[in-house]
């Protein structure tokens, strides 16, 4: 029996392409590009990369804020046969440094332009790589073009067609290879009507933003994502669905949770929200239904490993309780597997296995790393066949829903990353002041948050506070894999299997609230009264009067956070995609002057 392909995602985007360039085919954040503009934009830089000796089979690497330009060079390395891999100015060096390494990187493209200050990375990059390894810059690029001639290159039946980095469990990167035979599957798969207007609040570096945007782009319909300016920004990215009139959209549910509030009267045009990357809480659920009646809901999962998503759950209008991740799609199959690799009794707790056209090639040049997840399949009459091995813990009821239970492995999803907890741990005691390290998810309102638990070495002389701790994990690890919260104890509490007791743990969690106990006595009211949200927010106090938010452990969601508190204390005179440029207490102190907001009283 030989396995039925789906049809050619490069072919069905030259069609589509080719075939409305008057329609609006991509948006990000303010910037547009028409189908056939795309086609000539992907076709020109296609044209240089094959110049600079691109050729099928290699990695053209995307170094990019995200913006239309991270999209067309995704497409202009479809276009000449090879692969794309997007990471983003502030990328960890030494994981940028391994990609080379482990891919056959053909090109690496910049914009000098819009991201001056990723010139030495760019640099370091190109001069570390094992090989030359040409640089082009796109600023350079748009000044002499070189002209479309229309050309896409045949690319060899089992090429790859992108690739995604994914932190391992010793910490060291992993970069998961995908095929044009699993990104094809994926866009067949999803043929199930016009498309019109998608929406995904995702990062090109994260493969949910293709979960919609290919299969639109194939359609011939329009992709809208933020940019990197109002990728944090939840109101900003409500602003996009609206303005466009989305008729589906999809985004991690801890992140949708923060646009709701933002979403009054998309029903109109929204006709489905997907949620992906995390588990749906049971409250988020109520909220859409009470904010969008009219708009459906779904829930799916898929691993980076099985191209996005393999799994989808509609959820009624009337359920409640925990939401699955669904029944397979597709030509998908799953498995429950005991630890026995024996299929698990309905309801009973098993490890999750997929198979299917979607399952990727690995690991680039990690054959031990691969040979261990990506097994052989028993269960299919396919020669070669292979399944993924989740790590997912997994039950499947009698009617055939999947409902998540947790990971197997130390993983999490934080956010919407997969986030390997012992790889966090490693990097955390690899500080010589850190004896022991425990990281765990602690659910609060806006999802998990990223909590380290730890001790001092036995040698240790002056013990770091939470912002030294802050950049030495920044120094190894991507943003959403930085704890959010840093939690020092005496030892580690153990169970009585010897294991460290994750649950005595989250049981030493400070109390919520309270203020920086270092405030500084020169500091007026207003300041004090704004470094004491800062440190509720933030659940720590080890910052200073001239430290950034961000550098004292903010990001995207507790700044969202803190415009919250800002809002119930002084409601409109801070707007939260000011909070990204006013980062520091001073700053935001006189922008609530001059919006007329005082001190609380004494």
């Amino acid at each position: 029996m030989t396995a039925v392909s789906a049809p050619d995602v490069a072919e069905r985007l030259r069609a589509a392409l080719g075939s409305h360039p008057e329609r609006t085919a991509v948006v990000v954040g303010p910037e547009t590009l028409g189908h056939g503009e795309l086609d000539t934009a992907s076709g020109a830089l296609a044209a240089r990369l094959r110049a600079l000796g691109v050729r099928p089979g290699q990695t053209v690497l995307l170094h990019l804020r995200q913006s239309v330009h991270t999209l067309t060079g995704m497409i202009a390395a479809l276009r000449a046969g090879a692969a794309w891999c997007v990471t983003e100015p502030g990328h960890p060096a030494e994981r940028l440094a391994a990609l080379p390494r482990d891919l056959e990187c053909g090109a690496l493209v910049w914009d000098a332009a819009a991201d001056p200050d990723a010139r030495q990375a760019v640099e370091r990059l190109a001069a570390e790589a094992p090989y030359p390894l040409p640089v082009l810059d796109l600023a350079e690029h748009r000044r002499a073009a070189p002209p479309d001639d229309g050309t896409w290159t045949p690319a060899p039946d089992g090429a790859p067609a992108y690739v995604v980095t994914t932190s391992g469990s010793s910490g060291e990167p992993k970069a998961v290879v995908v095929g044009r035979d699993n990104l094809s599957a994926l866009v067949a798969d999803r043929d199930d009507g016009p498309f019109g207007t998608v929406f995904s609040a995702c990062r090109f570096a994260w493969d949910g933003a293709l979960l919609l945007t290919f299969p639109a782009l194939c359609d011939g319909g329009t992709a809208v994502l933020p940019d990197h300016a109002a990728l944090p920004d939840a109101r900003a990215c409500a602003e996009l669905v609206r303005r466009w009139r989305v008729t589906r959209a999809v985004c991690p549910p801890s992140y949708y949770r923060l646009m709701l509030p933002h979403l009054p009267g998309a029903e109109a045009h929204l006709r489905q929200v997907v949620l992906a990357g995390e588990v749906v809480p049971e409250p988020l659920v109520a909220q859409h239904r009470a904010q969008l009646p009219g708009t459906g809901l779904r829930n799916e999962y898929g691993p980076t490993e099985t191209t996005v998503a393999v799994l989808a759950h509609t959820v009624p209008d009337a359920s409640s309780g925990t939401v699955p991740v669904g029944r397979p799609r597709g030509a998908t199959t799953v498995h429950v597997l005991d630890e026995r690799l024996r299929p698990a009794a309905p309801d009973a707790l098993g490890e999750l296995y997929v198979g299917g056209p979607q399952v990727t090639r690995g690991y680039a040049r990690r054959p031990a790393a691969t040979g261990a997840r990506f097994v052989a399949d028993p269960f299919s009459p396919l020669p070669g066949a292979r399944m993924y091995r989740t790590g997912d813990l997994v039950r499947a009821r009698k009617d055939g829903e999947i409902v998540f239970a947790g990971r197997a492995d130390g993983q999490l999803k934080v956010r919407g990353i997969r986030v390997e907890r012992h790889g966090v741990e490693a990097v955390l005691e690899r500080h010589p002041a850190v004896g022991q390290a425990s990281v765990q998810g602690v659910p609060g309102d806006g999802g998990l948050r990223l909590t380290a638990f730890w001790t001092a070495a036995p040698d240790a002389v002056a013990l770091p506070g939470p912002r030294e701790l802050l950049a030495h994990c920044r120094q190894e690890l991507e943003a959403g894999s930085v704890p959010e919260e840093f939690v020092l104890i005496g030892s580690m509490p153990l169970a009585a299997s010897g294991k460290v007791d994750e649950a005595a743990l989250t049981r030493l969690l400070p109390a919520e609230g309270g203020g920086p106990d270092g405030a500084d006595d020169t500091a007026d009211a207003l300041s004090q009264e704004l470094a004491a949200l800062w440190a509720k927010v933030l659940r720590h106090d080890d910052f200073g009067p001239e430290d950034s938010f961000f550098d004292a452990g903010g990001n995207s969601r507790s700044v969202v956070e803190l415009h919250l508190c800002l809002e119930q204390r002084w409601p409109g005179a801070l707007r939260v995609g000011q909070l990204f440029d006013l980062d520091r207490v001073a700053d935001q102190a006189r922008a609530l002057r001059a919006a007329g907001a005082r001190p609380a009283s004494r």
